[in-house]
């Protein structure tokens, strides 16, 4: 293999990976005022389901927080489930006031 021909495949890949932090960075919510990390510090209880473990929190838990409000924000616009971070989020049977979540 010749210099030029690597040159040319890692010029190559630099530029799909660009592509590829342009495509994911549009379609980061909108409306992500919050981040992980704040949601780590809503109260979740470790819970077992048919999947597998998950953790619960809800509206009555976290005294109905800003930061608990604004992830319920954003699973309202995204139709009761999302991804954020390492995390899948939805509503616990349809009720909006629990949230569970399960790393991805």
């Amino acid at each position: 293999m010749s210099v030029e021909f690597l040159v040319k495949l890692r010029d190559g890949a630099l530029m799909i990976a660009g592509a590829c932090n342009e495509q994911l960075q549009k379609m980061v919510p909108s409306d992500a005022k919050y981040t992980e990390e704040d949601f780590e510090k809503l109260f979740w209880e470790d819970r077992e389901g048919a999947k597998g473990p998950f953790q619960r929190t809800s509206k009555k838990a976290n005294n109905n927080s800003e930061i608990f409000q604004g992830l319920q924000a954003i699973l309202k616009n995204y139709g009761g489930f999302c991804c954020i971070s390492s995390y899948k989020y939805w509503f616990d049977q349809g009720n909006m006031d629990i949230i569970d979540r399960r790393r991805k």
